[in-house]
């Protein structure tokens, strides 16, 4: 068979059909005596089928492969040994020392012409193929310019699972040796899948093989090409490789290698909601944090249908008149922080026509937010960190549930839910104006195992897996950080209702219905409650600048009452430490010269520590291990913070004693009952109630025009599908404290409102509408609050807020307008009237 024709021909085609038919017409590729299992495994289904759960995820395990592949390489290159003592301890070390030194290996310190060069000519995703799920599925083929593999390496590398050839290599991120056969599945019905590789040194010649799904039905088999029994990989010659071609055919020649490995995957299924150029990068951006190396995508599909289409393109020049659309790709918290812009911002649509590709909004300010780390015996080390973000989240975000990711070296392995951030971590300000990075590659190695399921999706539920999540849980709950952020977010919505709304008629129906005082609030008094008087009210408020701190700090003081008194921690419990110093926020997150937090060994080998920095507050939660500590251990523990540009670390030192556990303290019941009154009146003096608060109220019309006597915003963008049918939504901003945001263009309100005859009739309905829905969905909430935010539902509140408000709106002024003259006295049956 002529090996280096079939391979040229296989990388030429887009469709498993012209795969089928390449292998029809070969007497080699018919015959089923050459091709043989993976792993030599003929039951290897419950392994290709046990790893990532969508098309996305799998596809940035063949990336995390790519990006070890040239890590590797370029440790060889230089003389060292990946596996020896030289070698980097991690892959952000492996960055800097083998590639380029970009602070702590980190994308955001690189500058965009490296960036682009490097991913120009080492990693490249090509995207080809069908546009539409109408006419197919694209294909996906990443070139890497790596490590590379010589022929008869193909069976302990691209095609074993349990070789573990990595596992030694301490800064690569793909060490179990499977996670590439995880795109199979995902690979059309036939499982298509072709590999080509070439040693980096260039001594041997290009190998290839063909994986595909086993013919006949039955239990799936994943099977590679190799010629007769003793399985030998098809290889060839070639000096240069040129792996893409553009739309017409023709070589597309800004991209070649001469080794490494080429990967192309047909008819992909990444997802119906990313057949789309954009939605190729959409479905990467939500499953790697950081992609360590800069990546290169190229659509090769973007070939106007129209001849003033293509007439445009080739004016442009460049890529784009040969149909192609190049974009950089470089990881979720790169995009978020940086917000990368690609040298053509235009695209062709799924209707053949252009369209700008809006600008893609970034983070709220350049930094990340410290939320806090933990060490644990038990676990290792987790770092988490969180990005604010602008209103008006990008299209991915938008769609997604997802904000809290966890990640091993850049890659995504759990996600939790804005619900998780809302209910469990009690910040429903910020679920969607924040995302929170888990960083668990200091994870022991034990616990890594112990942790993540082998689908690298979901958390087991082991023992270790659920003290891991209660861990990271109890460091965001905790986050002063994320607590302030809500606070400002809180006072901005709150704020932005201020001057313009007008409790009078809601003043007016509570004084005529004053059970309805049941369902407010005691937070941001507006209403006045009749009854039998009231207190009055008082509270303060304060003001603090903004904290800068040192780059390395010059002093850190233990709480002088903690130093003299010592503090008791009972066993299995945590007690925080809390001390001052005038370290940054970031001290310990910072890519380049991080500091440290250090603690006696003893401490670090029986406590989990916990510890969180925010505007000069360091607070270290100790929790003693119930096996290694016993009722009335003392000890001594000196904390000291310490990075590379300091000559000296600052410490101090309290003394910490271990107790019985402790009992919950019983509250002394009061003697007294709360009077109603005025301060110094006596009970039945008919003064006012305290005042109680009203939630805001904002209006949300279609294009954001102004209604007199209320703050107005635009129909949200980050809630899905909102329309003309929805009543509005309850922004929940943390502390008991909601805006109620009403739909003023609801089809309804409208209908009824053309239908009033006149101006003042108009206004009558809208009064009756906005006032309507906001008794409707205080009781709502009321309701809603009572179940507490325990369970399952506690997760869905936004759905179910949204649900109760679209159902209210549809009935809301039928009830005002209809009711009172359908149901009065006259309809009442004459022998029950007394």
């Amino acid at each position: 068979m002529d090996a280096k024709d079939i391979c040229l021909k296989l990388l030429a085609i887009d469709d498993e059909d012209e795969v089928q038919a390449i292998i029809d017409a070969n007497p080699e590729l018919r015959n089923p005596k050459n091709w043989h299992p993976l792993d030599n495994r003929e039951t290897n289904f419950n392994i290709t089928s046990n790893q990532a759960a969508t098309g996305g995820k799998a596809l940035t395990e063949l990336m995390t492969n790519m990006v070890d592949a040239v890590l590797t390489k370029h440790a060889l290159l230089k003389n060292i040994d990946p596996k020896g003592p030289k070698a980097p301890k991690t892959m952000y070390q492996a960055v800097d020392k083998l590639i380029q030194n970009l602070r702590g290996g980190r994308l955001v310190n690189a500058d965009d012409d490296w960036l682009n060069d490097f991913a120009q000519k080492n990693l490249v995703i090509g995207v080809t193929g069908a546009r539409t799920k109408r006419s197919g599925y694209p294909c996906y083929t990443f070139l890497d310019n790596g490590e590379g593999q010589r022929p008869e390496d193909f069976a302990t590398t691209f095609l074993s699972f349990s070789a573990g050839n990595k596992k030694s290599i301490p800064f690569v991120q793909g060490k179990y040796n499977m996670g590439s056969s995880g795109v199979l599945r995902y690979c059309g019905r036939k499982w298509f899948k072709l590999i080509v590789s070439r040693r980096y040194d260039g001594e041997s010649p290009w190998g290839w093989t063909l994986v595909r799904k086993r013919p006949g039905g039955g239990m799936p088999i994943a099977e590679y090409f190799a010629l007769s029994s003793n399985k030998t990989i098809p290889s060839f010659t070639l000096d240069m490789m040129f792996p893409f071609h553009t739309g017409d055919g023709k070589k597309y020649a800004k991209i070649h290698i001469t080794t490494g490995t080429v990967i192309k995957l047909y008819d992909y299924h990444v997802g119906s909601a990313f057949m789309s150029f954009r939605g190729s990068r959409d479905a990467l951006n939500e499953n790697l944090v950081e992609s360590i190396l800069p990546f290169r995508i190229l659509d090769f599909r973007q070939i106007p249908t129209t001849a003033e289409g293509r007439e445009k393109a080739k004016k442009r020049g460049g890529d784009r008149a040969l149909g192609v659309d190049p974009r950089s790709f470089y990881g979720m918290e790169y995009l978020l922080l940086r917000s990368h812009k690609d040298e053509d911002a235009t695209i062709i649509n799924e209707d053949g026509e252009e369209e700008d590709l809006e600008a893609e909004p970034i983070a709220d300010g350049e930094e990340k937010l410290p939320v806090g780390h933990f060490a644990d015996p038990d676990l290792g080390e987790v770092s988490i960190t969180a990005i604010p973000l602008k209103k008006n989240l990008p299209e991915w975000l938008r769609r997604s549930i997802n904000r809290v990711f966890h990640a091993v070296n850049g890659q995504v392995q759990y996600k939790q839910s804005k619900g998780f951030l809302s209910q469990s971590c009690g910040f429903p300000a910020l679920k969607d104006r924040v995302v929170v990075l888990v960083d668990a590659s200091k994870l022991t190695e034990e616990a890594h195992n112990e942790v993540w399921k082998g689908d690298r999706e979901n958390v087991s539920a082991t023992e270790v897996g659920e003290l891991y999540l209660q861990k990271v849980k109890e460091t965001i709950r905790g986050a002063e950080a994320l607590a302030k952020l809500q606070q400002k977010i809180a006072q901005e919505e709150l704020q932005s209702t201020a001057d313009a709304e007008s409790n009078d008629l809601f003043q007016k129906l509570i004084d005529s219905d004053p059970t309805l005082a049941g369902l407010l609030s005691d937070r941001d008094p507006t209403i006045r409650v009749p009854s039998g008087g009231g207190a009055d009210e008082g509270g303060d408020s304060g003001k603090s600048n903004t904290f800068k701190g040192r780059f390395s700090p010059t002093f850190l003081r233990i709480d002088e009452r903690q130093k003299t008194s010592g503090i008791e921690i009972p066993i299995n419990r945590s007690r925080a430490v809390a001390a001052r110093t005038d370290a940054e926020n970031a001290y310990f997150d910072r890519a380049d010269n991080a500091g440290e937090l250090l603690v006696p060994l003893e401490i670090s080998q029986r406590f989990a520590v916990r510890k969180q920095l925010f505007d000069g507050r360091l607070t270290v939660y100790l929790e003693p291990k119930e096996s290694l500590v016993a009722e009335g251990d003392q000890f001594k523990v000196k904390l000291a913070l310490k990075d590379p540009a300091m000559p000296a670390a600052v410490e101090d030192t309290v003394l910490v004693r271990i107790v019985n556990p402790e009992k919950k303290p019983v509250k002394a019941k009061s003697k007294h009952k709360q009077k109603s009154g005025g301060a110094g009146q006596r009970k039945g003096n008919q003064q006012d109630a305290p005042l109680l608060g009203l939630p805001p109220c904002k209006l949300l019309t279609n294009d954001g025009r102004p209604i007199d006597g209320y703050a107005v915003e635009p129909w949200p963008t980050n809630v899905d599908g909102f329309d003309e049918h929805d009543g509005g939504i309850i922004e929940d901003l943390g502390n008991g404290r909601v805006v109620y945001k009403i739909n003023y263009d609801n089809s309804y309100h409208l209908r009824y409102k053309r239908a009033a005859g006149s101006k003042v009739g108009k206004e009558v309905v809208s009064k009756k509408y906005i006032l309507g829905m906001r008794v409707l969905m205080m009781g709502y909430e009321h309701a809603l609050r009572a179940l507490g935010k325990d369970g399952e539902a506690s997760h869905f509140q936004d759905e179910f807020r949204r649900m109760a408000a679209r159902g209210s709106a549809a009935t809301v002024l039928s009830l005002a307008e209809k009711l009172p003259k359908i149901v009065d006295e006259t309809a009442i049956p004459s022998e029950v009237v007394e």
